[in-house]
Order: structure tokens, then sequence, then C-alpha cells
């Protein structure tokens, strides 16, 4: 891969690291087990206002009502991983398992808003900041980069497929592994605009698949990418709804449409929701979640 267009395994204390964890579709109760096969995606994690929010995507979210996505699970749901213990982002009600994720509903296809939010504060945050050192993308002191500067950004997340097992202290775990994928702006970018493209050609076949990126940010970066980018260079400006390559699994073969039918194995492609202050209350108010 040349230098312009690159992916990498983060290091464990990055900025894309600590604001990133992965969302796993599983069973509240874990009957189906948790292994290297559980799907999964990203959640980036959002400080606005005070309050925390781990923010993953819409069709995450409807997902886990597919069978084939959480297969044998009696509760399907999502959650996070600290060590043993599960923070799922769910409860149960006389009416049965309900889902603590708002996602902004729309009268037409064309209006939706491939988002969904869950607050996190109190216990859950506690967890995460002291078991993982996390730390959010924090909107109330929001940096605007000079759009008119960026021509690369940084597109974080943890790769469904990209899952194995390690052994630490005695014990087996799952690995998911964090990606960022660097690639070139291809859509104008302000903060007006409600979505940004990345899109970039490498000189080979770089055999990634991107499933599981989604929900995850995007940085941009002034400038250009010949030189390691320091985490105080990364202003968060996107979060992930779609990336191309999407899967190599079989059950997605011939699922090909829109842009992705003109891609390659070569190509890097994304697409991402515009993070500002003022879209993120957007997103909060018509997911009906509480600012």
């Amino acid at each position: 891969m040349n230098s312009m267009n690159s992916m990498d395994e983060q290091r464990p204390e990055s900025l894309p690291r600590r604001q990133t964890d992965p969302a796993w579709l599983q069973d509240h109760f874990l009957e189906t087990g948790h292994d290297e096969t559980t799907r999964s995606a990203t959640f980036t994690f959002i400080k606005r206002r005070n309050r925390h929010y781990a923010v993953t995507c819409r069709h995450v979210m409807e997902a886990i009502s597919d069978p084939k996505m959480v297969p044998g699970a009696r509760f399907p749901t999502i959650a996070i991983h600290i060590d043993r213990a599960v923070l799922n982002l769910s409860y149960f009600t006389a009416k049965g398992l309900s889902l603590g994720v708002g996602a902004p509903h729309a009268e037409t296809k064309r209006e939706e808003i491939d988002v969904a939010i869950a607050p996190i504060d109190g216990s859950y945050w506690g967890l995460l900041t002291s078991k993982k050192n996390k730390m959010a993308i924090d909107l109330d002191n929001w940096r605007e980069p000079k759009w008119d500067a960026v021509k690369y950004c940084l597109a974080a997340g943890y790769p469904d497929e990209k899952k194995t097992k390690v052994t630490t202290g005695g014990a087996e775990k799952v690995s998911s592994q964090l990606f960022v994928v660097v690639a070139e702006v291809s859509s104008r970018l302000a903060r007006s605009e409600r979505q940004i493209t990345l899109s970039s050609l490498l000189d080979k076949a770089h055999g990634y698949y991107f499933s599981g990126m989604s929900g995850g940010p995007v940085y941009a970066v002034e400038g250009h990418a010949e030189r390691q980018v320091e985490d105080e260079e990364l202003f968060p400006v996107g979060i992930i709804f779609e990336g191309h390559p999407s899967s190599g699994r079989a059950d997605m073969e011939g699922s090909k449409d829109g842009a992705s039918v003109f891609l390659t194995e070569r190509d890097l492609f994304f697409r991402a929701l515009t993070l500002t202050p003022e879209l993120f209350d957007e997103w909060l108010q018509k997911a009906g979640v509480p600012a």
C-alpha cells in the first residue's frame, strides 16, 4: 500500500482505541456463547452536555432481530464486554426485553439517519473508564477542522471478520482488532454537509473486509498523510455507516448493491454521517434519547 492509503492495527492507547469499543450482537444471558464467530460492530463514545453515550448504527440494531446474525438467541441484544463482565444495553420489563438504545425514525428511506444511541452514564461509564481507560469524543469542546485543508481522513472500527481467540491469565478471551483505514476525501467537507465519503484506490488488493466498522468514528486530518499523525491532530467529524469491501462471508456473497458494484479489491470506500454538536443534538431529539 502506498503512504497515502493504508491500514493499521492501532497501538493500545491510541485515541481511536480509547474512544471506541466492539459492539457485540449476542444473547442477553450469553446462552449462545461468546467466541470469534459472534457478530460484532463498533461503538463510538460521545460526550454531550456532560452526558455520555455509546453510538453505533441503526442497521446494526436492526440486525439483532435477524436469526442469521444472532443464531439461537432467545433474548438478542447488543453489549460491551469488560474482561468477564457483560454490559448489556438492554433490560427486562413486564413486556419482556427492551433495548436501551434509540434510533431516529423517518417517514421515508431517504430521510433515515443510520445511527443508534444509548446513554451510558453511571456505573457503565465508570467501568469503561476505570477498567478499559476509555474516553469520549467531547462535543462540548469540539474542535472544528479547517475543512478546506482536509485531504484525507482516518476511519476507525473493529472488523467483524478480524477476531481471534487469545489466552491471557490462563483464560481464553476473544480479541477484536481495531483498524484505522486512511483514505482520501472524495466529497465536499463542511459543517453544513450531512455525509462524508472517503475513497482511495490502492496499488494492489488489500484483502480486508470492513463489515463491523459501522458505528466507528471518522477523524479529519489537516494536510497530507506523509508522516505519523499524532492524536492531537485528529478532528472527530463523522460516524461510519458503510464500508467496502464489506464482507467475505459466504452468506454475504452476491449482496453487492449501490456503489459497491463498481468497487474492486483494491478500493477503500467509506461513507459516514457528519458529526457536529448540532447534528448530534438532532440525532438525540429524533431518536428520543434524553439529552
